[in-house]
């Protein structure tokens, strides 16, 4: 839960949720300092600030992430820029994908549920991923989602199958009609998905990873069979995230 707000013209109405804006354009920033510092404003904008042309594309997100209050227009125009003809690829990726295709726990002002696809970051990760909008450069857009600590959406479970089945060449699953929480805006954006299932590491992979970890200097107990096994059971048969943790944040 964020701060969050209409933003005025929109019908039906989308919700901007600006500090998680700003902070978004900051790890956008931070992650593409040395692509963005190099792409400069091409076009004039009607933003909430005088920004000139020609600043750095880097300097633009420093702008939004400093002030939430334009963070919104700030975002707008930044992949208004990036989507130009000629600049680079984009890659998009999200998170907990399930999280997205319900309602969110945001509430309209007659307090009804404001749907995730009415938060205006999620809707454009959303058309981007249901490819309602396409990438003019280039890129892509990627979304994963875990058995773990995320709701269920019988919509997204369905349509993870339904793809699975088409890629192996498989009778498509059928919806169940008795189902009666399928949500029909999630249905309309993953009819076009891709899907490639994660699995965890080997041992003999786990030992690779560890040991290189060992050689970096990150790791400083010793890699041995018996180290091996006991963090690639611990994290549950090899899984990366649970492997780093058990090793490197661990401290008894």
């Amino acid at each position: 839960m964020t701060d969050y707000a209409a933003i005025p013209g929109t019908s039906p109405p989308l919700y901007s949720q600006n500090t998680y804006t700003a902070n978004l354009l900051n790890q956008i920033g931070k992650a593409n300092s040395i692509i963005l510092a190099d792409l400069t404003m091409s076009k004039e904008y009607s933003l909430p600030i005088p920004v000139p042309t020609g600043i750095s594309l880097f300097r633009l997100c420093e702008l939004g992430a400093r002030d939430p209050d334009i963070a919104w227009p700030i975002f707008q125009a930044l992949w208004s820029e990036l989507t130009l003809e000629g600049r680079p690829p984009i890659l998009m990726c999200l998170d907990s994908l399930s999280f997205t295709m319900q309602n969110s726990l945001y509430r309209a002002p007659d307090y009804s549920p404001i749907h995730a696809h009415d938060l205006a970051i999620v809707k454009h990760f959303i058309d981007h991923l249901s490819g309602a909008t396409t990438l003019p450069n280039g890129g892509a857009v990627l979304a994963a989602t875990s058995r773990s600590h995320a709701p269920i959406s019988k919509s997204l479970n369905l349509a993870i199958k339904q793809a699975e089945d088409k890629q192996a060449g498989r009778e498509i699953t059928s919806r169940d009609p008795f189902e009666k929480s399928y949500d029909v805006r999630a249905d309309a954006v993953l009819k076009k998905l891709e899907v490639m299932r994660l699995k965890g590491l080997s041992k003999r992979e786990a030992r690779g990873l560890m040991e290189y970890w060992a050689k970096s200097g990150v790791l400083r107990s010793k890699v041995d069979e018996e180290s091996v096994t006991e963090k690639w059971t611990l994290a549950g048969n090899g899984v990366v995230g649970e492997i780093q943790r058990t090793a490197l944040w661990m401290r008894m």
